[in-house]
């Protein structure tokens, strides 16, 4: 089945749709309100547990009703809570415009920014349990570093998605078995916009000569690059009518941890990965949107 301890951030989306994003000053009518969970932590531990591995979520939220909410989703979907603190804090916020299918963030990081080192180094009994760990960066950099040397040192695989991207030392990559940012995020930590493919395949060489075992760069719409192990390889994507972006790279992130921990080659759980994403994609929402195991096999199904 595989186990899954997914560090990182919990939010709750505040999200309305619009035909265009105001200008400063203006104010447009929206619709479709809607509060959604989410937080790239959350988001990608709903997607590892819906692709039906076991998973233990560490993090925290606020003693507040948004807190109480995003907690027993997460419980919802059968995530192992244990390691969520409850602070003194207002629980993590993100205010998402919606507009033409693609969104417009504003993050408020609230109570995800108690997940300390201490925090860390007080649960490394279920670090000891996971055989994968996956990292953000919506909780502290200081927290991030001693999750990934801790899982090192217990000899665990380290997949960690640099978002939103902060500057760390190299140090932090020297721990990182899989590193999967999209493209803006590889071109601000590497310099190299992969605007075709032998531009994407220079800033996966520099990912890895910065220390990174492995790495995969998704592009939108031109689908991904990945070291395979052995080679640089690609993968597209499969056509559906995107209404909302969301969660789409959470959703990757979390297909393909759940495919890798269960065994699968990288370029099956590329493709697994790619799947789930394009599900999400094409429905409103975060957490909500991400396909549950036996809806992405049928939609492979379909595809072939």
């Amino acid at each position: 089945m595989g186990r899954v301890l997914v560090v990182g951030s919990i939010n709750v989306d505040y999200v309305i749709h619009t035909d265009r994003v105001p200008m400063l000053g203006e104010t447009v009518t929206g619709r479709d309100f809607a509060m959604n969970f989410g937080g790239k932590g959350a988001n990608q531990a709903t997607a590892v547990v819906k692709q039906g591995c076991e998973v233990k979520m560490l993090g925290a939220v606020g003693r507040d009703y948004a807190g109480k909410l995003a907690l027993d989703n997460l419980k919802s979907y059968g995530i192992d809570c244990d390691g969520v603190l409850s602070v003194d804090a207002p629980t993590g916020a993100a205010v998402i415009t919606v507009c033409k299918g693609d969104n417009h963030i504003i993050l408020d990081v609230g109570a995800n920014a108690y997940v300390t080192p201490e925090v860390i180094a007080a649960n490394e009994a279920a670090f000891a349990w996971a055989d994968i760990i996956v990292m953000q960066y919506e909780i502290p950099i200081e927290s991030v570093f001693a999750a990934a040397k801790l899982a090192k040192r217990l000899g665990k695989t380290v997949i960690l998605n640099p978002a939103p991207v902060k500057e760390v030392s190299d140090e932090l990559y020297s721990y990182v078995d899989w590193i999967i940012p999209n493209e803006f995020e590889a071109e601000l930590i590497t310099g190299i916009f992969p605007e075709d493919e032998a531009r994407a395949r220079e800033a996966i060489e520099a990912l890895r000569k910065k220390g990174c075992k492995n790495a995969i760069i998704t592009l939108g719409k031109r689908g991904s690059m990945f070291w395979d192990g052995e080679k640089i390889d690609k993968f597209g994507i499969y056509p559906v009518r995107a209404v909302d972006t969301t969660a789409a790279g959470d959703s990757f992130i979390g297909g393909f941890c759940a495919s890798f921990c269960q065994g699968k080659s990288v370029a099956e759980a590329v493709s697994h990965a790619a799947a789930v994403s394009a599900i999400a994609v094409s429905r409103h929402g975060a957490a909500c949107s991400i396909p549950m195991a036996d809806e992405v096999e049928e939609f492979l199904r379909e595809q072939k």
